[in-house]
């Protein structure tokens, strides 16, 4: 009786020394597995852009109208011939993700091959930095369509963000849920100059943001996936970033703000083009 109380009394001091070592030892593969899917977006990315004269894919393809007609695809499906299957595009620390995404999950879009996986699509663990790298917009008396940038005009690549990991929801609590997002918002929008301030978005005319209301980032609020625009540290507290150049790296919450006074709702201005890694331009 007394060896059996001193085995049980040394597997558990054994599994209370070696749990956190397990526990670090998958969290670590996860964060190398995401970094790894990130890295074969970029790729299909790039190929993509080789095929289409250097043009990044539009965020969505085309808008259902206001008949509710029209067949919609995302940015995450234009890639995804590029990629082979659906799986780089999950993140495999995503908690709040409860059944695999599967090809029969768009019954709204019939009858267009390319609908495979659009539901799944919308739910993505890579956020499209979209509002500069293509705008989803609308002109009074039009419908919604994309404005695609091409890769030349990214003045540093190495440094501008094209995706982020992402988040589809989060409960009251606070807890992810429902998967990612196929699209964030970034911290800071107007650049403060010495004579006036400029819009970063720099979108002429009168237009319209599809699907933020309201803008920007809310971090002290329970705005739901706003948090931080849709970006979600599923890595101990880190953010996969993959960057226009095609490098993947994790970077703290404080790299993403950086360049910005970061204020909610879009209203801290940027104040450094050099830190500040979501606009495009220098």
């Amino acid at each position: 009786m007394v060896e059996l109380l001193v085995t049980t009394s040394i597997l558990a001091v054994l599994g209370a020394v070696l749990f956190p070592v397990f526990k670090s030892a998958i969290d670590s593969a996860k964060r190398v597995n995401c970094l790894t899917n990130f890295r074969q977006i970029s790729a299909a990315m790039m190929m993509y852009e080789a095929d289409y004269d250097e043009a990044v894919p539009p965020v969505n393809y085309e808008m259902v109208d206001v008949t509710g007609r029209g067949n919609d695809r995302t940015w995450v499906q234009t890639l995804l011939p590029y990629v082979g299957n659906f799986g780089p595009f999950t993140c495999p620390a995503d908690t709040g993700r409860t059944d695999p995404p599967t090809a029969t999950e768009s019954p709204e879009v019939v009858g267009d091959p390319w609908a495979t996986y659009y539901n799944a699509s919308l739910r993505s663990n890579l956020g499209y930095n979209y509002l500069y790298f293509s705008p989803l917009v609308k002109y009074p008396g039009t419908d919604w369509r994309p404005i695609p940038i091409r890769n030349s005009q990214i003045s540093n690549p190495a440094n501008t963000l094209a995706f982020i990991d992402s988040v589809y929801d989060r409960t009251e609590a606070g807890y992810p849920y429902g998967g990612g997002s196929w699209v964030v918002v970034p911290p800071c929008r107007y650049l403060r100059g010495s004579r006036n301030t400029a819009d970063t978005f720099r979108l002429e005319g009168t237009v319209a943001y599809f699907g933020f209301q309201p803008v920007g980032w809310h971090p002290e609020s329970s705005l739901s996936w706003l948090v931080y625009g849709g970006a979600w540290p599923w890595h101990k507290g880190k953010f996969t970033v993959a960057f226009a150049d095609g490098h993947v790296k994790s970077v703290s919450l404080g790299q993403l703000i950086d360049g910005c006074d970061f204020l909610p709702e879009w209203r801290g201005p940027i104040t450094s083009l050099e830190d500040y890694i979501w606009d495009i331009t220098r």
